[in-house]
């Protein structure tokens, strides 16, 4: 009796520690993972877009015109929103994102005169495997 009671706490800590054991996370991937967050934080409202690019990249997939979803350049799965200051109804594109349209069709902007005009707070995208 005494020898299953004894087995069974055994078990019980065994288990336990290896629950712990599994959810602490390394310091080295949380001090990483500040840092990253800091440098998604240092762009913000009133920068251009130029010094937005200094520290993400565009986002792929379907944007508008004036693309407003960038991804940090030393993380893939941080991004952020951002909303420029443009004149409402203009079609206006940044000069790198050319893509052969003609000059009649938008006006082409420099990165220095895009400001932004609400930028959102990091998150983290869900990553999702086939």
């Amino acid at each position: 009796m005494n020898r299953c009671f004894l087995m069974i706490i055994c078990s019980v800590l065994t288990i336990t520690g290896l629950a712990r054991a599994a959810y602490q996370t390394d310091p080295n991937h949380d001090q990483w993972l500040q840092q990253r967050y800091v440098e998604a934080t240092s762009i913000k409202e009133g920068m251009t877009r130029a010094d937005l690019l200094k520290v993400f990249r565009m986002d792929g997939g379907l944007q508008p015109l004036l693309p407003n979803r960038y991804v940090l350049r030393t993380s893939n799965s941080i991004k952020v929103d951002v909303e420029f200051d443009v004149p409402a109804g203009d079609k206006i594109l940044p000069e790198d994102v050319r893509f052969g349209r003609s000059e009649t069709d938008v006006q082409f902007v420099s990165n220095d005169k895009l400001k932004i005009k609400r930028i959102s707070k990091p998150y983290l995208e869900p990553t999702f495997l086939d």
